[in-house]
């Protein structure tokens, strides 16, 4: 035991032992005075041993007492403080570890919100992309259908083109083969009418001839010479004009052959109008007159 304890322990023993003489004395005091007196015999006395108290160490004692207690309830404030201290730190521990909790379900609340958000995020650009392709699936279809549209129909044109073309050009064929054996049949007509028109012509020549001999009245300026003549008539055979060709023959025979001629209009001429246009109005007569 150390010296502080021991120096504690002796005033509250002296204390103690102050307490238990007057308690022992009252006793006596109150037995004394419950019952009747009675003749004491005398006898030897035995001495008495007397606890002698001093005030100063009552007083020490009271001090250390009140010491004793101020230090319990200094203890017992520091205990409870400690204790106070302790739950403090417990209920802040506690707060804390709930705050902490609290924070934690928090960010776990966040996370699993920004999970979630990423994930519909992740999910909504994956049915855009979706939608996007479909959309652009769709529209490549609706633009292939469009070009195979277009492409059908530019081959419908270009084949319609080409059978009307064809058809055209049959068609112009066909027409050209009909104007042309039209064209044919009334070239071999029109050949026709011309064969018969200088038949008719020829057929006339030696009457043409003869008519104009026939009003030579002067042949023999003529004598022993070769008269070329362009005689040019119109549709009713009249002469229209008489022109001498080459040298042959000299001017009085050209003029003797000249007058021949006008006198002879109108010369033998076909009578059927359509031959004229194939006739030459303007003939060459060649004449050697004999005397």
């Amino acid at each position: 035991m150390n010296r502080a304890v021991r120096k504690f322990s002796r005033p509250v023993r002296a204390v103690i032992l102050a307490v238990l003489v007057h308690v022992a004395f009252g006793l006596l005091l109150g037995l004394s005075l419950s019952f009747k007196p009675q003749v004491i015999k005398p006898g030897i006395a035995k001495p008495v041993k007397a606890i002698v108290i001093d005030r100063s160490t009552i007083t020490h004692e009271e001090t250390s007492k009140k010491e004793a207690e101020k230090k319990r309830k200094k203890e017992s404030e520091k205990k409870r403080k400690a204790e106070a201290e302790k739950k403090r730190k417990k209920e802040a521990e506690k707060k804390r570890k709930a705050e902490a909790e609290k924070k934690r379900k928090k960010e776990a609340e966040k996370k699993r919100k920004a999970e979630a958000e990423k994930k519909r995020k992740k999910e909504a650009e994956k049915k855009r992309k979706a939608e996007a392709e479909k959309k652009r699936k769709k529209e490549a279809e609706k633009k292939r259908k469009k070009e195979a549209e277009k492409k059908r129909k530019a081959e419908a044109e270009k084949k319609r083109k080409k059978e009307a073309e064809k058809k055209r050009k049959a068609e112009a064929e066909k027409k050209r083969k009909a104007e042309a054996e039209k064209k044919r049949e009334a070239e071999k007509a029109r050949e026709q009418e011309k064969q018969d028109a200088y038949s008719a012509l020829y057929s006339l020549v030696g009457a043409i001839k003869g008519k104009i001999e026939g009003n030579w009245s002067n042949r023999l300026a003529c004598s022993g010479q070769e008269v070329t003549i362009s005689v040019k008539v119109n549709i009713s055979g009249e002469v229209t004009a008489v022109k001498m060709l080459g040298d042959s023959g000299d001017d009085a025979c050209r003029r003797s052959a000249e007058n021949a001629v006008y006198k002879a209009s109108p010369l033998p001429f076909p009578d059927n109008p359509r031959f004229f246009k194939w006739l030459d109005q303007e003939f060459t007569i060649i004449f050697k007159p004999d005397i």
